[in-house]
């Protein structure tokens, strides 16, 4: 039987794949989740609202409709109590629907008018950043309803509204969409001067955090695109994940998707502080039909810029990376005399080890002294392929 200790521990942990467990285990689960988000109190309240979501994901993988019945229930009760509004019902909405966008981004008009409510507004503009992040055309027809909230005396409806914005607008500059008065996402220049510099400060919850940020921040904030497909090398099949910031690509591995997002996730974190992951494919396109031309074997080289995040002695093993031919192989021993450091073939295995840009930084193509495969963050069965395929490997 699961408990209220059971399940609090999950969300302070954040450790999803216990709260799956324990909601395949008794849909009660997801009625305590509901619950929970009865009052607002603080992190566990939005660690609850993301867990409603990443639960509601999970057992639509058993019961297709099982996410929509949810969302359901909820324009249920603000429909037909008169306590519904009291519940947090669009924060749980929102979330419901940006962790389950293919069955349920039907209720994206539904969750927009809301908005007429000023006690839902905030959780609606939270719920509608959500979708934006993962699934952006199921916002793109909603600007007509989100933009006065541009101009909103309250900050933290401010900050959200263009939080959204500023997640948008790359997706209207990559797909151009107009409305009678112009293209969409675009803001006057009054509008953009007076958000640009409003430093008016508001808690906002992504990625397990409630982090401070200014209405500024959110309005000039950077994105990072990222993206998943399957691929195979050779005979053998796996996952790809790649993003890019707005200078090229950052980050690319081979491996489980959701393995590979978290990482990704923590990676971004780090590195690109302040920053927001979308799932976007549009700016990674070029990268994946190179990527494709050399699975397929017809291409060596790779042209697209990339944008390489490491300390200054990890930049200096990947720059020689690159420099290792298409079809060759070299040793820790031999990159780390190239770099002036004859002892130091551990160091220059940490850093292969922490490339983020893998195949095109081709840490694969390092080998042992003794030509055995060592470690590959993607699997060594990977990197024996991406050998093979380079003709570098019998």
């Amino acid at each position: 039987m699961t408990t209220k200790r059971d399940l609090e521990h999950a969300l302070e942990s954040r450790d999803w794949e216990q709260l799956i467990s324990l909601a395949k285990e008794n849909r009660n689960v997801l009625r305590k989740l509901m619950a929970r988000i009865y009052v607002k109190d603080g992190l566990m309240f939005w660690r609850a609202v993301e867990g409603i979501g990443v639960v509601a994901h999970a057992l639509e993988q058993e019961d297709r409709n099982f996410a929509v019945e949810i969302l359901r229930r909820y324009f249920w009760m603000l429909n037909e109590e008169s306590g519904g509004t009291a519940w947090n019902s669009s924060e749980a909405i929102g979330s419901i629907i940006a962790h389950c966008p293919v069955t349920c981004g039907k209720f994206n008009w539904m969750l927009s008018g809301l908005l007429e409510d000023e006690s839902l507004r905030d959780g609606v503009l939270w719920g509608i950043g959500q979708m934006a992040l993962n699934a952006p055309h199921l916002v793109e027809p909603l600007d007509e309803r989100i933009k006065p909230f541009l101009l909103s005396e309250e900050p933290l409806t401010r900050g959200l509204t263009a939080f959204i914005y500023r997640v948008m607008m790359p997706f209207q500059e990559l797909m151009p969409l107009y409305r009678e008065s112009g293209p969409k996402w675009k803001v006057p220049e009054d509008i953009d001067t007076r958000l640009e510099n409003d430093k008016n400060l508001l808690e906002f919850y992504q990625d397990g955090e409630l982090k401070k940020f200014s209405v500024s921040d959110l309005w000039k904030a950077h994105t990072i695109s990222f993206w998943t497909k399957k691929v195979t090398i050779k005979d053998l099949e796996t996952e790809l994940t790649i993003a890019s910031s707005e200078e090229g690509v950052c980050w690319l591995s081979l491996g489980s998707s959701e393995t590979e997002e978290q990482e990704l996730r923590t990676w971004v974190s780090r590195w690109f502080p302040k920053s927001f992951l979308t799932r976007r494919r549009e700016p990674n396109s070029r990268a994946i039909q190179e990527l494709k031309e050399y699975f397929e074997g017809n291409r060596r080289d790779f042209t697209i810029p990339i944008h390489s995040q490491g300390t200054p002695f990890q930049q200096k093993v990947w720059e020689e990376l690159r420099r290792i031919p298409y079809g060759e192989t070299r040793s820790y021993g031999e990159l780390a005399v190239n770099l002036g450091n004859p002892k130091g073939q551990r160091a220059v295995g940490m850093a292969n080890h922490c490339n983020p840009i893998g195949i095109i930084v081709p840490c694969h193509r390092v080998i042992g002294k003794n030509g055995s495969l060592t470690g590959y963050a993607g699997g060594l069965d990977i990197k024996q392929r991406l050998l093979e395929l380079e003709g570098s490997r019998p």
